[in-house]
């Protein structure tokens, strides 16, 4: 088996030499920013994971986050279930890639993924509910790789098998996350507009993905972003529209966002909602 995380150390100076060699081709008027904006990654980017509410309420509950093979495991505990008929139903047409990447690695079902984050909600597509870790839970990780994107499209063949050279050339560590960043987006940066940055690092067009195997509880949580469109109809539906009969599910949902706001009142957890 491979270990990406020895892997991604191992890649620190070629990643230097990229970096080195994307700003030696530039003017030095534009290599000054990319120097700036990777200055600026290594001081913002946190790790963010994008879930649903549910799952936020079940870590104000006191439980930790789960990945994909823990969830499988607990729900076959309490149901007598196979596990791995439940991570095939669970991902679906992504179960082949899923578990040929993450099998392909030393603790590989122990992985636990996120994206680089210094802004926003993150990626939607996984879930409405962005959390962001905190500085201290970061600096912590002893086991931490970063990749400029998916890493089931850039380090998987067709057949799911994992590329290896894919990984060696593209996985970052830690101490190198911020030029590896900078060099993908060399020539994306805006010199002008600081406040867009953060897009480059998080949006349907490109992110850094984040792999990373730490628990992640509620004193790991920095705070969650939500969009303004997503909290307004939750808080429609909690607080301003009592008299609407509501499907069980959406009752539920209800019931999570009460207690959300219930845990930001208290001050348990800080809650960023955004445009």
């Amino acid at each position: 088996m491979l270990d990406l995380f020895a892997i991604a150390v191992a890649n620190a100076p070629a990643i230097e030499q990229r970096f080195q060699a994307v700003i030696e081709k530039m003017p030095l008027e534009g290599a000054a920013v990319v120097k700036r904006f990777a200055s600026w990654v290594e001081a913002k980017a946190l790790i963010s994971i994008n879930v649903q509410l549910f799952v936020v309420r079940n870590i104000l509950d006191g439980a930790v986050h789960q990945n994909t093979y823990e969830l499988a495991e607990d729900r076959a505990g309490l149901s007598g279930r196979n596990a791995e008929d439940i991570l095939h139903e669970r991902l679906q047409d992504y179960y082949p890639a899923r578990i040929g990447f993450d099998r392909a690695f030393t603790d590989g079902e122990k992985f636990r993924y996120g994206t680089m984050h210094a802004g926003g909600v993150g990626l939607t597509d996984y879930g409405p509910y962005c959390m962001v870790l905190t500085r201290g839970f970061l600096e912590s990780l002893n086991q931490v790789a970063y990749l400029p994107g998916d890493s089931l499209r850039i380090c998987l063949r067709a057949d799911h098998s994992v590329d290896e050279d894919a990984v060696r050339h593209s996985a970052a560590p830690h101490t190198h996350r911020h030029i590896m960043v900078a060099a993908e987006c060399s020539t994306d940066i805006p010199s002008e507009d600081e406040g867009v940055w953060p897009q480059l690092l998080a949006s349907k067009d490109r992110y850094f993905e984040v792999i990373f195997i730490g628990e992640v509880g509620i004193n790991a949580v920095e705070c969650v972003y939500v969009k303004k469109a997503e909290y307004a109809a939750r808080w429609e539906s909690a607080f301003e529209s009592f008299g609407a009969k509501l499907d069980p599910a959406s009752r539920a949902l209800v019931e999570d966002f009460v207690h959300l706001r219930r845990s930001v009142v208290k001050g348990k957890v800080r809650l960023e909602v955004v445009p």
